[in-house]
């Protein structure tokens, strides 16, 4: 089945329109739920693990009805800290392209702890329906019971749902520096108050944006960088392709994106630029 799935989609499927999703499992007789497990091991194939060699796939779908991928994300001389779970590089790309709720998530093995905390931010988060290969769906509530999440310091919307404060876009803002505002605008951040972008370009003149997205646990959070470089991954790019970077966060920023984004641009594109834009309120 994988093989004549992969015949019926693009090389880079990381984001399925709705439309071609409801073709593509009406073409092969599946349910979308159905199409979502067998899609696992298309997005499998796109993970970046060298220090796990363990490969996690991911696919969530929005109430638009789009499926996302995702894949986990190590990288050497960093951290652990730094890897991106399979489970969040979904979530953050349904993020990067504007959908406002997720219905269901199917996943290689079951969502660690992590996950789980990350998951339960979204909007609604509890009834999001999980769906693990050999398992019967079920309620991410279910998976983890006596929750904290955004209720519990005072958000009543979401993940994907809530809106932020916005950065003043200076007027003079051009190519990368106005788009990393847009993305900052774009961010997730209702515990800091600190919304983050970056843009990224690279040695062929595409460009990769990212946004901060926070998580109530505060650990789980996603570093604007890391929200570009998962784009970049939908794309099959390397990041050494990276030739500049602009970041843009507030210049009274109590969570600053500064010291992480250069650590990790160093380790994995040396040769890029890096420039910060402290912005105004």
């Amino acid at each position: 089945m994988t093989e004549k799935i992969k015949s019926l989609l693009p090389p880079l499927p990381f984001h399925i329109p709705a439309g071609q999703a409801a073709r593509l499992a009406e073409t092969l007789g599946l349910s979308s739920e159905q199409l979502m497990l067998e899609l696992i091991p298309v997005a499998r194939s796109f993970a970046r693990p060298p220090i796990s060699r363990f490969q996690v796939g991911a696919v969530t779908r929005g109430r638009s009805g789009a499926l996302y991928m995702g894949v986990n994300l190590e990288f050497p001389g960093q951290s652990l800290i730094q890897t991106v779970h399979a489970e969040q590089c979904a979530v953050t790309n349904a993020m990067s392209h504007g959908e406002k709720s997720l219905e269901a998530l199917a996943v290689s093995s079951a969502p660690c702890g992590f996950c789980r905390q990350l998951l339960n931010e979204l909007a609604g988060g509890g009834q999001l329906m999980v769906l693990i290969p050999s398992h019967e769906p079920i309620p991410l509530a279910e998976l983890l019971p006596r929750s904290f999440g955004p209720g519990d310091l005072g958000i009543e919307a979401g993940l994907l749902a809530q809106t932020v404060e916005p950065l003043e876009v200076p007027q003079e803002a051009s190519g990368l520096v106005r788009e990393a505002f847009l993305a900052a605008n774009r961010s997730y951040a209702p515990y800091s108050k600190d919304p983050a972008g970056i843009a990224l370009r690279t040695a062929d003149e595409k460009v990769f944006t990212g946004s901060y997205a926070e998580n109530a646990a505060f650990n789980p959070s996603t570093s604007p960088l890391h929200a570009a470089l998962i784009q970049m991954v939908g794309q099959g790019l390397d990041f050494d392709q990276i030739t500049e970077a602009v970041l843009v966060e507030p210049e009274s920023a109590q969570v600053s994106q500064i010291g992480m984004t250069r650590l990790l641009l160093e380790q994995v594109a040396p040769q890029a630029k890096l420039t910060v834009n402290l912005a105004r309120r």
